[in-house]
């Protein structure tokens, strides 16, 4: 069976530990998750390491940095993420903590404080909207044609996070083909994390026409953010985002008319 990376699995905007995870149900409640919004390198077994820092999360402004290696929060030792978000779980929201980590090889501690995990997708429109669109290199798996933002100034086109195994990108898929085929001028450039021939045997079985491309190591991913799929990012003329979703149905159809606004429009 296929590894599914951390970033694809979790079906919100989240980073590792910007999101806490599941929810914890009982009772017909839920408990209120804690976040410190990093996000951790998935390369590094048995270790906690962060690989991104998310802008304007707890751990932010507390000063931790990329390259930090949690060890243990108050006094409980730590070693991979389940355990770190159970203790986590039991602090809560409110709850200041004692953060033990290693910078340089150099025993450091920090203090912060847990706060509950914001929306979302508000974060991510922060972080993108009316900002030039995140550095893109990606090869189309069909014929190793190169994709970059920087070769794109000039055209409105929209970017798609999806994989093969998720329902609501099998079921957009003919859609944004149809739709793409008559917007031929606003290219559609997919983004899995997939092995190219899965990805090209789907591409052929459904017959899609617009471009594909492999994410190696989810680094187009992690600079945009996007820890949900399908989602969809709409870059204007100038490589700047104009808008963002996650999701199909009206969302996906909102921002695929905005982008056939944005094409009429002079840059």
């Amino acid at each position: 069976m296929r590894k599914i990376s951390s970033l694809s699995l979790q079906f919100v905007f989240s980073l590792t530990l910007a999101m806490s995870g599941q929810l914890v149900f009982a009772a017909g409640a839920q408990q209120v998750q804690p976040w410190l919004g990093v996000e951790l390198d998935a390369t590094a077994p048995d270790t906690i390491l962060v690989k991104r820092v998310i802008p304007g999360a707890p751990a932010e402004r507390a000063g931790f940095v990329s390259g930090d290696l949690i060890k243990a929060i108050d006094k409980d030792k730590v070693k991979n993420r389940d355990e770190l978000m159970a203790i986590l779980r039991a602090r809560g929201v409110g709850s200041k903590v004692v953060v033990h980590y290693k910078r340089k090889g150099k025993d450091e501690t920090k203090d912060l404080k847990l706060e509950i995990v914001p929306d979302m997708l508000d974060l991510a429109k922060a972080q993108l909207l009316n900002k030039a669109a995140p550095a893109f290199e990606l090869a189309s798996i069909k014929d190793q044609t190169v994709y970059r933002n920087a070769d794109l100034k000039g055209k409105v086109y929209v970017l798609e996070f999806w994989a093969t195994w998720c329902p609501a990108c099998r079921a957009a898929a003919p859609y944004l083909s149809a739709w793409s085929a008559k917007h031929q001028d606003i290219p559609i450039i997919g983004i899995s994390d997939e092995e190219p021939a899965v990805i090209q045997a789907f591409v052929t079985r459904e017959k899609i026409g617009y471009a594909q491309t492999q994410d190696v190591a989810n680094k187009v991913q992690s600079a945009y953010g996007m820890g949900s799929i399908p989602a969809f990012i709409l870059v204007d003329q100038k490589g700047v985002v104009n808008d963002l979703t996650v999701g199909v149905g009206e969302y996906l159809e909102t921002l695929l008319k905005k982008a056939e606004i944005l094409s009429k429009q002079k840059s």
